[in-house]
């Protein structure tokens, strides 16, 4: 078969069904049919777009200092301190508008000592910690500098989760494999922050977004953060010798802007090759070139997007082309297991697939994927 005009033109009911596909694998991924122990957990006002919680809390007096003090009607409440006699608190302000939560105002003074002062929003979920599953806990971060990992850390800025015992983890103290800055946009990172509980867990989540820098020159701070998109994800923690690999759509090509014709599949196996249900995939589109908008559950759409394994193993996923030809690679991960699962695709332009038309090449109707970038350029 020979590559025919559908596969140029704008083919709204594949997008449609694509769409619908997607949906469906996201209900089913979300527990909406009973059994599934995987998921998104309810994050209260989470996008910040509820009027009742916006507004502003601290700045003003120097040395001034509140404790899980209510933003609106809640539920995210601030902590904030300043220096006695040196530093007013930051600001603490949550934008219903924007869909933003901004910790502002971050000041540092060397005197004798390096002094700073910081704030949190937190806030305690209705979920408790269940034993022996993986908490995923994920958030956008503008700071309006490039942002990196060692920076946030340096910088003392970023995501935590508590239990009724204090802290369990934090994006600036993780393990480097439990931790991950993907990159949004120029000044925008999407942290991830992963967490294993043991045999034993109990008491309700406690969430975090902090900027507390600890002893740092007024040149090393980062005096605004602006967090959003905050979701908590609970899944199996999958064992250390389980596999992800390509099992569908791992193969394939679509013109610039249009959906890939192919649904693209991921499969866990554990090391007796039985499938793994309930596993948090990670699956990535390049920043920059040639690329894709990948579709997720949950309604999540982007460069960067995650996806839990259904009773068979497996995840699902939909992608648009971007406008930039070429070849390139969307890559799947999970936290502590080796080894990426790889899709190839090859976004072509009009030309391009003009020159693969007149070539005669016989793709079984279907524009392929970079082995095929060695031609029709």
């Amino acid at each position: 078969m020979k590559l025919t005009q559908d596969f140029v033109s704008e083919r709204p009911v594949v997008r449609r069904s694509l769409r619908m596909r997607a949906m469906l694998v996201a209900l089913l991924a979300a527990g909406c049919c009973g059994g599934v122990s995987a998921g998104f957990l309810t994050v209260p006002n989470g996008d910040f777009s509820d009027a009742g919680n916006a507004g502003s809390v601290g700045g003003g007096v120097l040395g001034a200092s509140g404790t899980n003090v209510p933003i609106g009607a809640g539920p995210w409440t601030a902590t904030y301190n300043g220096v006695i006699g040196l530093l007013a608190p930051p600001t603490l302000a949550i934008n219903s508008v924007n869909g933003t939560a901004v910790i502002d105002g971050l000041l540092g003074i060397n005197a004798l000592s390096i002094v700073n002062n910081g704030g949190h929003f937190g806030q305690t979920l209705s979920s408790n910690w269940q034993p022996n599953k993986r908490y995923t806990l994920i958030a956008n971060l503008d700071t309006g500098v490039v942002l990196d990992l060692p920076l946030l850390s340096a910088a003392g800025t970023g995501i935590m989760l508590l239990s009724n015992t204090g802290p369990v983890a934090s994006s600036t103290t993780a393990p480097s494999t439990h931790v991950r800055a993907d990159t949004i946009d120029a000044l925008t990172a999407r942290i991830a922050l992963t967490y294993d509980t043991g045999a034993i867990a109990s008491g309700p989540v406690t969430v975090q977004l902090f900027d507390r820098p600890q002893g740092l020159l007024t040149a090393g701070l980062i005096d605004t953060a602006e967090f959003s998109g905050v979701r908590l994800a609970q899944s199996t923690v999958p064992s250390g010798n389980s596999t992800l690999t390509v099992s569908g759509g791992g193969s394939q090509g679509a013109a610039l802007g249009q959906p890939f014709p192919f649904t693209m599949k991921a499969l866990v196996k554990d090391e007796n090759n039985n499938p793994v249900p309930d596993v948090l995939v990670t699956l990535e589109a390049p920043a920059s070139g040639p690329s894709a908008t990948l579709y997720g559950i949950g309604g999540q759409s982007g460069r960067v997007v995650v996806a839990f394994t259904d009773s068979n193993g497996e995840v699902t996923l939909t992608a648009d082309a971007n406008t930039i030809a070429g070849c390139y690679k969307v890559t799947g991960s999970v936290v502590g297991m080796n080894g990426q699962a790889g899709f190839n695709l090859r976004n072509f332009s009009a030309a391009q697939i003009q020159a693969l038309r007149d070539a005669g090449a016989d793709v079984n109707g279907v524009m392929q994927d970079s082995v095929y970038c060695n031609g029709f350029e």
